[in-house]
């Protein structure tokens, strides 16, 4: 299985950090429109234009860690896990992600290891700045159905 890993430092509280990652209306500020119950055994969608990523939510510990299990019809992220680890410092939260159990290293997952680059900065800069660049106004890296 392989993983794609990522970390940022972000100056903010750490219920900020949590509420921004673990609720549908933060998560719309920094990577894509969201609906659903964010809450242990809930179901939360993503929206991207005419395609919906459906996760459950299979970890949901307060200010602590956040996990999704992708399910529905995402082609190479079915059974992947979106992880967010949060770590609280002196002057910063240190947010480690982690999307595991890809089946492969494929195109797909270089795309996203970029893109999921990309969002986790749009979340140190909706936390830190009030503003993110979510879907679809985010950096785009090239012209596929995920940009």
């Amino acid at each position: 299985m392989n993983t794609i890993y990522h970390q940022v430092g972000i100056k903010a509280p750490l219920s900020d950090v949590y509420t921004a990652i673990a609720t549908p209306d933060g998560v719309s500020h920094w990577w894509t429109s969201t609906s659903g119950d964010p809450e242990n055994g809930g179901e939360l969608v993503f929206a991207f234009d005419d395609i919906s990523v459906v996760v459950a939510v299979t970890a949901n510990r307060p200010d602590r860690y956040i996990e999704w299990t992708v399910g529905g019809k995402p082609g190479e992220w079915l059974d992947t896990r979106i992880c967010f680890e949060l770590e609280p410092g002196d002057d910063q939260v240190m947010v480690n992600f982690q999307h595991a159990d890809w089946r492969a290293a494929t195109d797909m997952f270089a795309h996203c290891s970029t893109k999921w680059a990309v969002f986790l900065l749009s979340l140190k800069d909706y936390l830190e700045t009030g503003t993110g660049r979510p879907y679809p106004h985010d950096v785009h890296i090239n012209h596929t159905v995920f940009n």
